[in-house]
């Protein structure tokens, strides 16, 4: 463990870019016969087809009029109760001077979660020192133009980085420092993006969630109890959580070495199987359930003023050939572990991955940032995982030109 994080500048005002002026432009019929009364009955035969043909379509015509005015009002029923019941953050104006860092058909998410009510939680601010208002988890998800996949990272909540404004101190400090306005800020610097919504999510919401899917299913990595009165076992393999299970599971800490590292992967896991259960087809086809759902989480978010409905329903639009596995969940690369000069124990940033995980982001190529993630997993690099990883040979190439491969730039990258 490094004993203390270097000297670090002292902290300049911070002046909000929200609402200053919003973006930085960037740049044929039969012949009848002739009296005969057999061609007379022939005649007939035909318009009585007609006409049952007729009485067919139009039976069909009406069922399919009243199946859209019926699947309409239910799409119109699930936009009403998204809108009036999701809570806006009305202080939040995300129109700022970052937007030219980002194509306009980019999509920038930041997740926060409140986990406020859990043991684990006063537990962690009374280690800390730290009280008030805190994300105790914190996901940026990215969706490039194309809609070729939905890229989701944690960030670890003891990351050590510079809050605007208030010199340095762990991510989920900015919170209560600043509001929203400040982790938006703050994230946007961290990863030199920009972020198009926010959406706050209290951990309660999960019980209600998981309850309203029918359950979920993880792929449980290591057997643990969850809770430090009345434990719950959560074995190996694959396990099936609903309610309040899926909201232990999720808040476990102590029971692992790795703690937070271990935490953030199980949480990963659980927001996984929801879009995996979610998009299965016995929930998709089944409108109560879609509507139960809805009405379940939408009450435990807080979201910016532009993402409504309409929002939600042209991005589902876009992105409606996506599978469950092209989401791709990881945490952000992180450096050693340290203690400040007061006494707290955080996690340093690895300002190589970072400058990778910038370039990235800005060019689009998250799936190749992912692939270098990979291997440098398998070359030892793993401050950020807290897990041992075999130390393999990496292939055979000028790091600078592999880098340059992976984040979209150069192939001549010197």
């Amino acid at each position: 463990m490094a004993e203390r994080p270097p000297q670090q500048p002292g902290p300049q005002p911070h002046r909000p870019r929200r609402a200053r002026g919003g973006v930085v432009p960037e740049p044929a019929a039969g012949k009848a016969g002739k009296g005969s009364t057999q061609a007379a009955a022939s005649e007939k035969k035909p318009r009585r087809r007609t006409k049952i043909i007729a009485i067919v379509l139009g039976v069909i015509a009406v069922l399919v009029i009243a199946a859209v005015v019926i699947a309409g009002l239910y799409l119109r029923q699930l936009q009403t109760t998204f809108d009036d019941n999701r809570n806006v953050i009305e202080e939040l104006d995300l129109a700022d001077d970052s937007a030219y860092r980002t194509s306009d058909d980019t999509i920038n998410m930041l997740l926060l979660g409140s986990d406020s009510r859990g043991d684990d939680e006063e537990d962690y601010r009374a280690r800390t020192g730290e009280g008030g208002a805190r994300s105790d988890v914190m996901m940026f998800v990215h969706i490039p133009a194309d809609r070729s996949g939905v890229y989701v990272m944690s960030i670890m909540r003891d990351l050590w980085v510079e809050v605007p404004g208030h010199g340095y101190g762990r991510v989920n400090s900015a919170l209560g420092a600043g509001g929203y306005e400040l982790v938006v800020d703050m994230v946007e610097e961290m990863l030199y993006t920009h972020i198009d919504h926010v959406a706050v999510i209290d951990f309660e919401g999960f019980s209600d969630l998981t309850t309203a899917l029918g359950g979920v299913y993880v792929d449980n990595p290591q057997a643990f109890s969850g809770r430090e009165h009345d434990p719950v076992f959560f074995p190996e393999g694959e396990i099936r959580l609903e309610g309040e299970e899926a909201l232990w599971y999720v808040r476990e800490r102590k029971s692992f070495p790795i703690g937070d590292y271990m935490r953030v992967q199980n949480q990963q896991r659980v927001v996984k199987a929801i879009v995996q259960r979610f998009l299965s087809g016995d929930t998709l086809t089944n409108p109560q359930r879609v509507m139960n759902v809805v009405e379940s989480i939408v009450p435990f978010m807080e979201v910016d003023s532009a993402l409504n409905a309409e929002t939600v329903a042209g991005y589902a639009m876009e992105m409606r050939n996506l599978r469950a596995n092209d989401i791709h969940m990881f945490t952000m690369p992180t450096g050693e572990p340290a203690v400040t000069t007061g006494g707290a124990q955080v996690i340093l940033p690895d300002e190589d991955m970072m400058q990778l995980l910038q370039t990235s982001l800005k060019n689009e190529n998250m799936q190749g940032f992912l692939e270098y993630l990979e291997l440098s997993e398998e070359g030892g690099s793993s401050a950020f995982t807290g897990e041992a990883e075999s130390y393999t040979q990496l292939p055979d190439e000028p790091v600078g030109q592999l880098i340059g491969k992976i984040a979209g730039g150069s192939r001549n990258a010197q």
